[in-house]
């Protein structure tokens, strides 16, 4: 298997045998390709996870492909596409999304050099599991199993639903269990086959092929429950279909050209990009950024990752930017608590985090600063105003502090931050440093709108900068400690302090001390002791000390919060290192390089070279891309100015 670049799509050359799986996503559903012509994946967002026992084979003259047969397969925003040429045809498939439909459109292409017949059966049915899960969760009882079962059972034995022909286009419609349906359509002669009584679904269309004639034949799949507004009409998708490829084929050409004249920089930001905003979710109200595709049942935003997805983002669609503040807004409670997400119903999700009010202040900052838009300030929160929940929030966050001015994580299982499998406790690098610049952000558009508070928010902020530098900072090792709990002290350098880089909370000298000893024991091609490889950059480095200090997967060396590389956090330092004029491509791109070696083919949440990756299609792993927008450094350290006309 080999990959390079084209277009800024990847590229994949491999035999047929192996799988080369590709994940996208709209506003409806989230999918993934498989690199041989099947849907391997299929979930509809806040509703189902549905199907992952899909697969098609191909025959020509009624014999099957050679698995060992090589192809290409081409990858880039919602879209792939497989390349052939087997037995005298010329084969492409071509799967794809549009913006907002719950389809899935598949369309396949055959010029033979002879006349031949081409073949497809499709075998597709539902991942029960999934289904039980995302109807019970964990409070699946054995009064409701048996319910259930007893429907999937008669179900089981139910011929295809109905065939039928409607408008030229062929339709298997597939009640699978109860009220659900999956649905297949074709423009050509799609015929349902009888596999056996335990209802092995299957379809089947052949193609005729004339010799330097192309034939093209069209199908399209989609899942719901009739009446619900997900359920999407297949006959209709068949209808629409050109213009879904149009829309497909516009987002790629849209998705904004980095400076670059090299094509894998041009696919590394391509892929970051998409994935943003691939996760970008309208459920009724809701408007927001996605987590990830494990995040969608339910649907939620998450406040952290929120902020570092919207960093790609805002310089290209400042609108959905906006969206994604007040639905953040409309979680804050009354008192200020903001949870660690907002579900699409405005519920929380995990209350009272200790890095969630910092960066909703933060991400507004920035939004003014890059848009001058202040009518963001005057949105309304709870009877009152989006600049009233950025007060509340600081007011109910300073409840935590001790008399330093720092935040105290209190509790001997106190886990409310980015590091949930890790009881980081008292004083917390990450979440100080968020925490003064929350403060100085407050400060800085308190001051452009002219109100008088904005010196006591800014007094704050140096009193907590002081503060940090004066109890986290270990001069001897050259780095601020991950945090200080009394006399317990965590000395291991944690990728997350970048965090005071950034925000300036670090001296010049101490930001380049800092930076060095990052790029000494973190990068893992630079870290001698190590022996995992040149796999990324290491999110701590030593591994905890405390084996009571970390949890479920974080206790593992290597692995999630101890070790693990997440891309986000590799982007951030390396932006880092960009502001101080240091070589910061390898933190930026290794992470992409090595998890294409992997197989890995769209952006993922965190990966080990140990331990299983975690989820793909993760957004805030699209902070690669705001680094390749903001080359000149400044977006940090670039000062509030609002137009004195929009000031309130």
């Amino acid at each position: 298997m080999s990959t390079d670049f084209v277009q800024g799509a990847i590229r994949v050359s491999a035999p047929m045998s192996q799988k080369v799986c590709y994940d996208v996503a709209n506003n409806a559903l989230t999918a993934q390709f498989d690199g041989q012509g099947a849907v391997s994946r299929y979930a509809v967002v806040n509703k189902w996870a549905i199907i992952d026992s899909f697969y098609t084979v191909f025959s020509i003259g009624g014999i099957p492909l050679d698995y060992s047969d090589d192809r290409t397969v081409e990858m880039i925003g919602r879209r792939q596409i497989i390349r052939l040429s087997a037995r005298g045809v010329d084969l492409c498939i071509m799967q794809f999304l549009d913006e907002a439909s719950n389809a899935v459109y598949i369309k396949l292409s055959a010029v033979s050099h002879s006349d031949n017949l081409l073949e497809v059966t499709f075998n597709y049915g539902l991942n029960f599991r999934s289904y039980l899960e995302q109807l019970f969760g964990s409070r699946l009882s054995l009064s409701a199993l048996a319910g259930v079962l007893g429907g999937y059972v008669r179900n089981a034995f139910k011929k295809v639903k109905r065939y039928e022909v409607k408008d030229g286009v062929a339709v298997i419609r597939n009640n699978v269990i109860g009220d659900f349906y999956f649905d297949i359509a074709c423009d050509a002669n799609l015929q349902p086959l009888e596999s056996d009584r335990l209802k092995v679904n299957q379809a089947s269309v052949s193609i005729p092929l004339k010799a330097g004639q192309e034939q093209v034949c069209r199908f399209a799949f989609s899942g719901g429950t009739r009446g619900d507004e997900s359920y999407y009409d297949v006959v209709s998708a068949i209808q629409g279909f050109d213009a879904a490829e149009d829309d497909c084929r516009a987002f790629i050409e849209a998705l904004p050209a980095p400076d670059y004249d090299d094509e894998f920089h041009k696919a590394f930001y391509n892929s970051c990009y998409n994935c943003a905003i691939s996760n970008y979710k309208t459920v009724g109200d809701f408007k927001g950024f996605l987590a990830g595709i494990v995040y969608q049942f339910p649907a939620r935003t998450y406040f952290r990752d929120g902020y570092w997805t919207i960093l790609p983002v805002l310089k290209h669609r400042p609108d959905l930017v906006r969206n994604q503040l007040l639905t953040l807004a409309r979680g804050i409670a009354r008192n200020g608590e903001c949870p660690s997400a907002v579900k699409s119903n405005f519920k929380n999700y995990w209350g009272n985090h200790y890095d969630s009010p910092s960066f909703f202040v933060i991400a507004v900052y920035d939004y003014l600063k890059d848009t001058g838009d202040t009518s963001v300030l005057s949105e309304k929160w709870r009877g009152k105003t989006v600049l009233d929940a950025m007060k509340m929030v600081l007011v109910r966050l300073s409840l935590e502090c001790d008399d330093t001015g720092l935040l105290v994580k209190s509790g001997a299982y106190n886990r409310r931050d980015w590091a949930d499998n890790v009881f980081r406790t008292g004083y917390v690098t990450y979440d100080e440093a968020l925490y003064a610049r929350a403060l100085y952000a407050m400060g800085e558009i308190m001051g452009q709108l002219g109100d008088p508070d904005a010196d006591m928010y800014i007094a704050l902020y140096n009193r907590v900068r002081d503060a940090i530098n004066d109890f986290l900072w270990d001069d001897n090792k050259g780095w601020y400690v991950n945090y200080r709990d009394g006399d317990r002290v965590e000395d291991n350098l944690s990728i997350d302090t970048v965090v005071a880089v950034l925000y300036g909370i670090a001296d010049e000298d101490r930001a380049r001390r800092m930076l060095a000893a990052m790029e000494r024991n973190l990068e893992s091609i630079n870290n001698n002791a190590q022996t995992a490889g040149d796999f990324g950059v290491l999110s701590v480095y030593p591994f905890y000390k405390d084996a009571r200090a970390v949890v479920q997967k974080s206790s593992l060396p290597y692995y999630y919060h101890n070790g693990g590389d997440w891309p986000y956090l590799s982007a951030a330092y390396a932006y880092a290192k960009l502001m101080y004029g240091m070589d910061y491509d390898y933190p930026l791109t290794r992470w992409f390089s090595y998890n294409l070696e992997k197989g890995n083919y769209t952006p993922v949440e965190f990966y080990s070279p140990y331990h299983k990756d975690g989820s793909l299609l993760q957004a805030w792993s699209a902070m690669g891309a705001f680094v390749l927008d903001r080359r000149d450094g400044q977006f940090f350290t670039r000062k509030l100015t609002l137009d004195k006309n929009t000031r309130r």
